[in-house]
């Protein structure tokens, strides 16, 4: 029996290091931070990011679809493991430029926010985002243009802009 599960092992290498895909709800569930990969803090009146979410190194897909967040510090951008960021119908209106730095953010969730401008920093992100959901966000058409100029290589999910006076 050890010979076949050294031999298993051995074919298959990523059996070692498989990641846990555990999805967190609440933030009473995690006992080590470094084991979490996937956090869903939806809907939970959060103002802020909690602290805590600065102690999981490994943290690929953080969902705060719901919250009350309207601003994000600069510190987002030490969650260098992040992958897929999700802020849906928060009231936030502008991202920190120090999320340009946040080389490994492949989807960018502002669905429904009131995201109208990225920081020019955001450039950086053209060549690793992948996705960035900007539908419900009430875009003018120049604010839609700025965004294809700035991350001309990044799929973009909006609803058609107006052109609308305010």
């Amino acid at each position: 029996m050890r010979r076949l599960l050294l031999i298993v092992l051995m074919a298959f290498p990523a059996l070692l290091v498989a990641q846990p895909e555990r999805v967190y709800k609440s933030l009473d569930e995690v006992k080590d931070p470094a084991q979490v990969y996937i956090l869903r803090l939806r809907h939970k009146r959060l103002k802020t990011l909690p602290p805590q979410v600065y102690a999981m190194p490994n943290l690929r897909e953080l969902d705060l679809r719901g919250n009350r967040i309207a601003a994000l510090p600069d510190s987002v951008a030490l969650l260098a493991s992040l992958q897929r960021l999700e802020l849906s119908r928060n009231p936030i209106d502008t991202l920190p430029p120090a999320m340009a730095s946040m080389a490994g953010l492949r989807e960018l969730v502002l669905w429904d926010t009131k995201v109208t401008t990225l920081p020019k920093e955001f450039a950086a992100l053209d060549a690793t985002l992948e996705l960035l959901d900007l539908r419900s966000c009430h875009l003018l058409l120049d604010e839609q243009e700025a965004i294809e100029r700035l991350l001309p290589s990044v799929k973009k999910l909006w609803d058609y802009a107006c052109n609308c006076p305010d």
